[in-house]
C-alpha cells in the first residue's frame, strides 16, 4: 500500500471507491478531488496500485475574528488552519486492523490519519 496525490492519472479507479457515505464517494467521482481550490487530495492505493482503498482531502485556511463596532463589522486575521475536508476508507477495508502494538489496535483509518497528520 502506498498513499499519493490525487491526480487524473487516478481517475478511471475513483468510480470503483464507495464508502457507504454518498457525499464522500461524489467528491471522489465527479472530479472534485482534483480541483486545488478544495484542498489536495491523496489516494491510499492497493499494492497493485489498481484500486483505491481510502483518501482524505485537505487544505489551509485562516481562522478569522469579527469584532462589531457599532454597525461597522472589522475582519481581525486570528491565524491559520488546517482542514481535513475527507477522510474515508472503502466499504470492502472498513474495520481493517493493520496492527497490535501493546494492546492498541491500528486501522486502515488510522494510517491514513496518520499520513495526512504528517502534512500538519
Amino acid at each position: 500500500m502506498n498513499i499519493v496525490e490525487y491526480t487524473s492519472e487516478y481517475e478511471y479507479l475513483a468510480k470503483n471507491f464507495k464508502c457507504g457515505n454518498s457525499v464522500i464517494d461524489k467528491f471522489l467521482h465527479d472530479g472534485n478531488a482534483l480541483d486545488k481550490n478544495q484542498g489536495i487530495t491523496y489516494i491510499l492505493l492497493s499494492d497493485e496500485n489498481d484500486f483505491i482503498i481510502g483518501y482524505y482531502n485537505i487544505e489551509v485556511g485562516r481562522v478569522d475574528q469579527i469584532e462589531k463596532i457599532g454597525d461597522k463589522e472589522i475582519y481581525k486575521p486570528m491565524g491559520g488552519a488546517v482542514n481535513i475536508n475527507y477522510l474515508a476508507v472503502h466499504s470492502d477495508f472498513q474495520g481493517t486492523m493493520l496492527a497490535e502494538i501493546e494492546g492498541k489496535k491500528i486501522y486502515l483509518g488510522d494510517y491514513i490519519l496518520r499520513d495526512c497528520e504528517k502534512l500538519l
